[in-house]
């Protein structure tokens, strides 16, 4: 990504002090001067040619001349004095619109100058799918040069700033439990969204979070408060739901069983918490890997996980919030189809094992 400074360039200043002398000089000599000036400006108008792109940002209240030299110092155009002539030219000096802006060396100074007064800004349209984790949230905005992977993760973690503006976060423990603390895990509602490049982790963040308020209203936080949970817990367990069900029409069965289990103090056994724990997804776990030592592993912890393992989508959310009502303890998937098979007893369970998994 290139340099993209407001700072002024003297030798560019240096240059258009230059260029207004030959004109005086030029016009000295009659409309033939004339003529070979106003080709020169039109030379000093046209692309520079082959490079990469470049994200400007122009700031409210630019003047015309800030914003040619940022474009100069990007090497978007030739001239920053001639840019400038034009735009007085055309009187559109005064209407260029502030923004992040994606420019191409290939484009003509008209062509550039034509996009800044008419906004139209570089925002990156950036789709989040339901089931991802923040790192690979992460990996997606950076992909898109919406802002850095590490710098997103870092600001994921200031999980008590957050809390101030924004209630529906407070019963997120600030405690850290084996050595492992909590982020924003499960709250940043996966959408599409528009960001600029270059974004600030916090406007990132706070838009995600803005757009979870609005999916978690006061319908779900009513029933929240109904089934005497709180808005972790729910979250918590939407998260494993949208990770262990393919078909909607499953995902309420699928929170009946986890709930079920907790009821009756059996560990969740979720194969995706050690997935989460571990950092690493797997068809099928191991025995040994059902040990994985973390808080998340609800093959050695009962209840649930210490925090979310995705975000999730509203559905999933419908199915923690109005589970169905059940005596279902198992559940296996068919590993081609998706399609989920629920059980009441043990024995149930391993005889669909061994005919959706083979083993």
């Amino acid at each position: 990504m290139r340099n993209r400074s407001n700072q002024t360039r003297p030798s560019s200043r240096k240059t258009g002090k230059l260029i207004a002398i030959i004109l005086l000089l030029l016009v000295v000599f009659g409309a033939t001067g004339i003529f070979s000036f106003n080709y020169f400006i039109g030379q000093m108008l046209e692309p520079v040619g082959e490079g990469e792109l470049a994200y400007v940002q122009i700031d409210d209240g630019a003047v015309i001349s800030d914003v040619a030299e940022t474009l100069a110092e990007n090497n978007l155009i030739r001239d920053a004095f001639a840019f400038e002539m034009l735009a007085k030219k055309e009187n559109t000096a005064n209407q260029i619109q502030s923004g992040y802006y994606t420019f191409s060396p290939t484009e003509s100074a008209q062509q550039i100058l034509d996009r800044l007064v008419s906004g139209d800004v570089a925002d990156a349209t950036v789709t989040i799918p339901e089931g991802r984790n923040i790192s690979e949230f992460a990996e997606i905005l950076e992909e898109k040069n919406v802002c850095d992977a590490d710098a997103f993760i870092e600001e994921t973690k200031k999980v008590a700033e957050y809390q101030k503006n924004y209630p529906i976060l407070s019963s997120i423990p600030l405690t850290e439990k084996d050595g492992v603390s909590r982020t924003l895990e499960g709250y940043l509602f996966p959408d599409t969204y528009s960001f600029s490049p270059d974004t600030e982790p916090s406007e990132v963040v706070t838009a995600m979070l803005d757009r979870f308020v609005e999916v978690y209203d006061q319908d779900y936080l009513k029933r929240t408060k109904e089934m005497g949970k709180t808005v972790d817990e729910i979250v918590i367990m939407a998260s494993i739901v949208e990770l262990e069900t393919k078909l909607v029409e499953d995902k309420a069965n699928a929170a009946s069983v986890f709930y079920n289990r907790i009821a009756a103090n059996m560990p969740l056994q979720s194969d995706i918490t050690v997935d989460y724990a571990r950092g690493e997804k797997t068809a099928v776990l191991t025995t040994e890997q059902t040990q994985f030592p973390s808080p998340y592993n609800t093959y050695i912890n009962t209840g649930l996980p210490y925090g979310p393992i995705c975000s999730f989508g509203e559905t999933s959310l419908e199915a923690a919030l109005y589970p169905a009502e059940t005596n279902y303890l198992y559940f296996v998937a068919d590993m081609n189809s998706g399609k989920i098979y629920f059980n009441e007893t043990y024995e149930e369970h391993l005889q669909d094992v061994e005919k959706y998994m083979g083993n």
